[in-house]
């Protein structure tokens, strides 16, 4: 990939009407970010695709919304985990409108065996983030950042599900376990009950938990420079370890081809073979070199929507940096 040059884009933003259309739904699944303000949703896209030969430093994103989207993620029939960003009240206020509903429906429509999920993005460093288990057909959520760990109640943060598996990180980087039954969504008030991950928490402080395409039983944790992928029993199937400069991996994204990981040291690549329930590596990790590219990343994310980038085949790269700059290339 061979950028040359620097360009300021500016992102345009979109109110989404209560009674949406396919019109409407079709540019919220390729929106850049979805968020809640002042009782309406919005969500901010591409005016005109990014020079793909260049890094664009995308500007203009909403700073002030009451709930930022993260991401919404099918999980099971009509079950979707929602990242969120925001205060609990207002996070809690959004999950349970009637127009939230209707748009995960829509959102829902767009989804298919080999996209099962919608990513966005938010620059609103230091606010509280929030997971949310989301019934379509029930029309109702649950929260489920507090569980019951032991006798006490903690909260747990960066959560992914790996089928009935629900796992998160504690506040000191310790992975728990807990499952998912219907009783999350069909009983008010319900909390997980949550066990520690004992032989994956003997590696040390954990700094990223992260699903594995195409597979329900198997994850990835992310401790210092070194990526382990492990089973639910915390089996260790395969690892990869990065070079010194690397001291915290703060994302990683697929694409079947590729993978991409945010860092303190900036973006790197690996090429990778997906197989089911395993993803296996062909290379060894490369940096991706530029200029503007350097410094700490907070999030990477594939891009390849020929409908966002303009050309077809698409592939392009978008990222966040540790100071909330977003860039396109």
């Amino acid at each position: 990939m061979t950028m040359h040059n620097n360009n300021h884009i500016k992102i345009q933003t979109s109110a989404i009407p209560g009674e949406i259309s396919q019109t409407e739904i079709n540019e919220v699944a390729r929106a850049i970010a979805l968020y809640h303000k002042d009782g309406k949703y919005s969500c901010q896209t591409f005016f005109t695709p990014p020079r793909m030969a260049e890094v664009n430093w995308i500007e203009g994103f909403e700073k002030s919304a009451d709930v930022y989207i993260r991401s919404i993620e099918l999980i099971g029939t009509n079950l979707f985990h929602v990242r969120c960003v925001g205060q609990e009240a207002n996070v809690r206020k959004v999950c349970g409108d009637p127009g939230f509903f209707s748009l995960l429906r829509g959102i829902n429509s767009t989804l298919n065996e080999t996209v099962r999920s919608r990513w966005y993005l938010e620059t609103s460093t230091g606010r509280e983030k929030w997971d949310a288990i989301v019934a379509l057909d029930k029309r109702t959520y649950a929260l489920v950042n507090h569980v019951n760990l032991g006798k006490k109640r903690a909260r747990i943060q960066n959560v992914i599900t790996v089928g009935d598996a629900l796992l998160g990180l504690t506040n000191d980087g310790s992975a728990v376990m807990c499952q998912l039954t219907p009783d999350l969504i069909e009983k008010e008030g319900q909390v997980l009950e949550a066990s520690p991950m004992e032989d994956l928490n003997k590696l040390g402080k954990i700094d990223l938990l992260s699903r594995v395409p195409n597979s329900e039983t198997s994850f990835l944790a992310c401790i210092k420079n070194t990526i382990y992928q492990l089973n639910l029993r915390g089996d260790m199937l395969r690892f990869q370890m990065f070079d010194d400069r690397v001291k915290r991996i703060s994302s990683v994204d697929f694409n079947k081809v590729y993978s991409l990981m945010a860092t303190n040291e900036g973006l790197f690549e690996i090429e990778v073979e997906e197989l089911p329930d395993l993803v296996r590596a062909s290379s060894l990790p490369r940096q991706i070199s530029h200029p503007e590219l350097k410094g700490s990343f907070q999030v990477g994310h594939y891009v390849e929507d020929p409908f966002i980038l303009g050309v077809n085949p698409a592939m392009g790269i978008v990222a966040k940096a540790e100071d909330d700059r977003v860039v396109c290339f």
